[in-house]
């Protein structure tokens, strides 16, 4: 192995922990947003109580990110309420299926609002500059 093949090994590292950290606190804050904006402002259930942060979808403890490669992938696993786990949460909201009034595709509205803002790629500048990285 060269000493060219280890500044590039570190260098992927570096960027996989800036993206386990850093990028996926942001993707999280946004798709906290994107959750309060399309999923509980779109109107106000009159069948159940909503857990928002306690427990559900907006409880950051339910937020998973995963790292392959160079790609970030943060998924909501927020539980049911009626404690089944033959159906996901985010998927009957997304995707309006059971009682859901309408599909809720929070997923989309938080990378939409990311390419706008572009909020993603400035923590990954971020965490490679904290890293020693000159970063433009």
């Amino acid at each position: 192995m060269t000493d060219l093949d280890k500044l590039f090994e570190r260098i992927e590292k570096d960027i996989q922990d800036t993206l386990k950290n850093e990028v996926a606190e942001t993707v999280k804050d946004n798709l906290q947003t994107a959750i309060q904006e399309g999923v509980y402002n779109a109107y106000t259930p009159k069948l159940y109580k909503r857990r928002k942060n306690n427990g559900g979808l907006l409880d950051r403890r339910n937020m998973e990110s995963r790292i392959d490669g160079n790609t970030l992938t943060v998924r909501d696993n927020a539980p049911l309420d009626n404690g089944r786990t033959n159906y996901a949460l985010d998927d009957i909201i997304v995707n309006g299926l059971g009682y859901m009034p309408f599909p809720r595709d929070f997923y989309s509205e938080c990378a939409d609002r990311l390419d706008e803002t572009g909020e993603h790629t400035e923590a990954l500048k971020r965490g490679l500059k904290k890293m020693g990285y000159n970063v433009k």
